[in-house]
Formats: C-alpha cells, structure tokens, sequence
C-alpha cells in the first residue's frame, strides 16, 4: 500500500513543479516591456502580444512557441540547433518551438522571448498597436 502512495506522489511533485515553471514564465514574460498578455489567436488560452503581432503562447503544459521572426532565427541558427530543447519549423518560418521541465529552462525561454520582443516593438516614436479582440480577434483566428 505505501509504494501506491510514493508512485502517485511523484507524478503529483512532477505536475507541481510544472505548474510552477508555467507560471514562472507567465511572470517574467508579463514583465518584459511592451508585452501584452491577452487572449491568443491559436488557441483558447493566454497569448503574448507585442505591437499587435502575437509573440508567444504555450502549446501544451511543457512547450512554448515563440515567434522570433526569420532574422532573429537566421542570426542565431547555429545556437538554436544545438540546443536539444529547441526545435526549428520549416525554412522560413517565424516561430521555434522550446520544451521545456526544468526551472533552469526559464533563462533560454525568457531570452528568446526579450528576443522576440525586441524584434516585434513599434519604431520609436510611434504607438504600440493593441492586441485584437473581440470581432478582430475571431476573424484572425479563423485564418489560424
């Protein structure tokens, strides 16, 4: 009977630990500047805005995906591969995909995510767009 309770324990210490990851990561992408936390255009849950372009969300309880544009993921190629936690789309595309279980994970994951946002801020001098809702939000998630 106790080895039943030690082998549902660790799943639950695991799911924990999880949950405290997501939520360290919600906090420090929050934080960053100009970034918007606001419904997400791919899915039914919170995304991350930045000059009306939706930069990041998370995709399943352990994965982000982070919209780092072309330049940011042509200049860093060599990085990003290297690192088993990353995982590169097709050639051309905009976004990377990061696994992530540990709380160490937060450095790279909020590294890419100031990337992403520096990459995505209005010029300076000019207003940040919002992110979309309502009717404007719905029409771009039918086109996603």
């Amino acid at each position: 009977m106790r080895t039943c309770i030690t082998q549902r324990a660790a799943p639950c210490r695991a799911e924990r630990m999880l949950w405290l990851v997501v939520e360290t990561f919600r906090n420090a992408i929050a934080a960053i500047a100009g970034v918007v936390e606001s419904p997400s255009m791919f899915k039914d849950d919170l995304g991350y805005w930045v000059h009306g372009k939706e930069i990041v969300h998370f995709e399943d309880e352990d994965l982000i995906e982070i919209r780092l544009t072309r330049d940011v993921i042509r200049e860093r190629r060599e990085e990003l591969r290297g690192d088993p936690r990353v995982t590169l789309r097709y050639s051309g595309a905009d976004w990377v995909t990061v696994r992530f279980s540990e709380p160490e994970d937060v450095t790279l994951v909020v590294g890419l995510v100031e990337d992403a946002a520096d990459a995505h801020r209005a010029p300076s001098g000019v207003t940040p767009d919002p992110p979309p809702t309502g009717s404007e939000l719905e029409r771009r998630r039918r086109f996603h």
